[in-house]
């Protein structure tokens, strides 16, 4: 039965190639003895052009070894985040839900907290402390270059009576009384100096006497010059301080807002950092770090959460992980880099490639299973973390090469594996022992040699032909 069903379909196909490429039919030529007892069927040129037979040698080649192993799709644990808070509060309101895709700072929930009015307390009392230490800094900045530019003025004064004058408007205190009895000190030791070389150019004075008056007046000199210079180290020193206390003022007021923003406020603006939504506690966000989905949601509204609770989980997948099983035995077969081909078992099946990213370390006692990692993109969000997979890894080539044909040149008959291959006579079906596939080969054990000719393609055909001039036989 089963070769009459056969030769039926191939009648069939004989009818359906006649009303495609006319009537194909073997050359009605004189046959060389023993070819039609061989199974040889003689084709015209013609004949071979309109079946389309694409004929080629038998090829020498090192097999392709493939891998099929099981796995799990899973979400990429270095694009998975717990949210928490950072303090304990009360959920007041939910605004994240399961499924949801978020972009980076979009809030999740607002819990109100007690705790962080602290924070805000200690922001608000180191705002109003850099305001006092930026105001004292510019009005030390602004009394310093007005001390350095009087007192320039005062110093190119000739009288006590003139320094003093340039220095009313100054807030010097005691330096400025020093300077006034040093500056007029100088004035009366320069006047004595004056008298007492006039008086030795008259001889009328003793050279005594003017050598004490030009010491004096050189020391009051170098005094006026001391008090000038330290009243100067002083203005500088006290502006130093204004500064360095605007500094600190500034690196507390700082510090006070990062430990706020932590506590879930996000970014506190510069005017007015944070707005109380009760009278006992304040609004703090559970934002999204970055974009990605919810994959878990463990809040309601009204819930008490303590400081690390895991409210969401949040995970980018537009990539995922697959986490595959294979065995000990196949490991020396694995190589990173090695390309992998992904199937799902839903229906119809999803098919996706990638390639070996990492080798696991250990293998697992139960199983004796390593994993191995495979890293897809999913853009269309096809693969859900949790998907049993089956994966074909290419190992690639190894070994002697074999006699290797293309898949598509192998056909059954009379219950066998068959090529047609090309004799001088025509073409004719051979049995042959198959090994293993991969890559589109199939391994040949027995049944055919390098370099004989097969036919590659077209086959289909051939072999209608074939079964058709067997049933006319008969």
């Amino acid at each position: 039965m089963a070769v009459v069903l056969v030769g039926l379909l191939g009648i069939g196909v004989g009818v359906f190639l006649s009303s495609r490429h006319g009537s194909v039919r073997p050359v009605e030529e004189k046959k060389e003895a023993g070819a039609e007892e061989k199974g040889i069927l003689r084709l015209s040129q013609e004949q071979k052009a309109s079946l389309g037979l694409k004929v080629g040698p038998v090829e020498l080649r090192v097999p392709e070894t493939h891998l099929s192993v099981t796995g799990k799709i899973a979400a990429n644990p270095d694009k998975t985040v717990v949210i928490s808070p950072r303090t304990s509060g009360r959920v007041v309101k939910v605004l994240a839900r399961l499924g949801d895709t978020l972009d980076a700072g979009t809030p999740m929930a607002l819990l109100d907290s007690i705790e962080a009015t602290e924070a805000l307390a200690e922001l608000t009392h180191c705002e109003s402390a850099l305001a006092l230490a930026r105001a004292k800094a510019e009005k030390e900045r602004e009394l310093y270059d007005a001390k350095l530019r009087v007192l320039g003025a005062a110093q190119r004064q000739e009288s006590a009576a003139g320094a003093e004058k340039d220095l009313a408007a100054v807030e010097l205190g005691r330096p400025k009384q020093e300077y006034i009895s040093a500056l007029a000190r100088l004035e009366l030791s320069r006047s004595n100096y004056e008298r007492q070389k006039l008086l030795l150019e008259k001889k009328i004075g003793a050279r005594k006497d003017l050598i004490e008056a030009e010491k004096a007046f050189i020391g009051a000199r170098t005094e006026v010059d001391a008090v000038a210079e330290a009243i100067r180290i002083s203005a500088r020193q006290e502006l130093l301080a204004a500064e360095t206390a605007l500094q600190q003022a500034q690196s507390q007021r700082d510090k006070a807002r990062e430990k706020v923003r932590l506590l879930g406020f996000g970014r506190v603006p510069e005017e007015k950092p944070l707005k109380t939504t009760s009278a006992q506690g304040l609004e703090m966000n559970l934002a999204a770090p970055f974009r990605g989905t919810v994959i878990e949601r463990q809040v309601t509204e009204g819930q008490f959460l303590e400081a690390g609770f895991a409210a969401f989980r949040l995970a980018d997948l537009t990539t995922v992980w697959v986490l595959l099983d294979v065995p000990e035995t196949d490991l020396a077969k694995l190589r990173i880099g090695q390309e992998v081909t992904i199937e799902t078992n839903s229906d119809p099946p999803l098919r996706k490639k990638g390639r070996v990213a990492y080798i696991g370390e250990v293998v697992e006692d139960q199983s004796r299973t390593v994993k191995v990692r495979v890293e897809l993109s999913n853009l269309e969000r096809q693969f859900k973390p949790g998907m049993f997979v089956t994966a074909r890894i290419h190992a690639g080539s190894g070994g002697l090469r074999v006699v290797m044909v293309p898949s598509s040149a192998l056909f059954l008959m009379d219950g066998g594996p068959v090529v047609f291959v090309e004799e001088k006579e025509g073409f004719q079906p051979r049995f042959v022992q198959v090994g293993p596939q991969g890559g589109g080969w199939t391994t040949i054990g027995n049944g055919l040699k390098a370099g004989e000719r097969i036919v590659q393609e077209g086959g289909f055909a051939l072999k209608a032909l074939i079964l058709k001039s067997k049933l006319g036989g008969e």
